[in-house]
């Protein structure tokens, strides 16, 4: 393991991802890493679905796997040019294999990149929002070969998949999530097993994932599930998470709302508060990581070979 950096500086690039139009919105996500390159960020990080916004219908909104592959050197080049690390946000693409006659498989992938411009690991998303599941392929699932119930009958003991991973990278130890998946604090659970202190989740989230009968009652709901449960997994996990959501226009329902969460502080002043492209760069303290672990000792119960939250099996497949 490299050694971590008590401090260093994120940017949080909001974007407005322009429906299908992936040259387009390359182009603005790298002109963007450019600004935080140029600001001392040692991390950029970039939306969910940045490259062809949420246009499943449409045949172009997944990408090829060589048109995937292209994009994905291009962020390695901007990291290696600009000595700056990339969460290069979520890419669709077809899934390699399948046999003739079956529908697609379309992946739904995260990247990072470190500042040598080398690939340090990649996450596919494992829990789909529900419209997401009648076009995206779970990294369970995939895992399975197709097989839905594969893992559904598999005991904890002699499951070998973990779609939660951790890598070694410049920063420290770093897991990666995908926007629905902060709302199942065992994906956290499981990065925190594997030593994950700090937490990249890309994200597209508005406003109208609510229904019309709970959008009644509350109109800002989505933007207090996100909020109110950022802060919770920052204190529940002692971990640093880096929050990057699509933004775009109020009337649309796009709240933003990237940011900088941690334990002990909460949201890090000068995180976005509404949905304005563009980007911020902050800084992350994670002594404050250590800190709280410290008073709270999460890690260290989790760690107990006795403890009594059935949590061994996932703590032995990640070692």
């Amino acid at each position: 393991m490299t050694s971590s950096p008590s401090s260093f500086k994120v940017a949080l690039i909001q974007m407005w991802p322009k429906p299908l139009d992936a040259e387009g919105n390359f182009g603005f996500a790298a002109e963007q890493i450019r600004i935080a390159a140029a600001q001392g960020a040692a991390l950029a990080v970039i939306p969910e679905y940045h490259l062809t916004g949420w246009v499943p219908e449409d045949p172009t909104f997944a990408l090829s796997p060589a048109e995937s592959t292209r994009y994905v050197q291009q962020y390695q080049q901007l990291a290696s040019s600009l000595r700056i690390n990339i969460c290069a946000g979520t890419i669709v693409s077809h899934a390699p294999g399948g046999t003739d006659g079956e529908p697609p498989r379309l992946l739904n992938t995260s990247y990072f990149i470190d500042h040598d411009g080398q690939i340090l690991g990649s996450y596919c998303k494992t829990n789909l929002w529900i419209p997401e599941r009648e076009h995206l392929t779970s990294s369970i699932v995939y895992a399975n070969g197709g097989d839905r119930t594969a893992t559904a009958t598999k005991s904890s003991s002699d499951a070998t998949f973990q779609p939660h991973q951790v890598f070694d990278t410049p920063l420290g130890p770093v897991g990666i999530l995908v926007c629905w998946d902060i709302a199942f604090p065992e994906a956290f659970r499981q990065l925190v097993l594997a030593g994950a202190k700090l937490i990249i989740i890309p994200s597209f989230w508005t406003l109208q994932d609510m229904n019309e009968t709970g959008l009644r009652h509350n109109p800002d709901c989505e933007r207090l599930f996100v909020e109110s449960t950022l802060v919770t997994r920052a204190f529940e996990s002692t971990a640093a998470l880096i929050f990057t959501n699509a933004g775009g226009p109020a009337d649309q329902g796009f709240f933003g709302c990237s940011q900088v969460t941690m334990p002990i502080v909460g949201k890090v002043p000068g995180s976005f508060t509404d949905g304005s492209e563009g980007t911020r760069v902050l800084d992350v303290d994670m002594d404050l990581v250590e800190i709280a672990e410290q008073n709270y000792r999460i890690r260290q119960d989790l760690a107990r070979d006795d403890w009594h939250y059935g949590y061994a099996g996932a703590r032995e497949a990640t070692r």
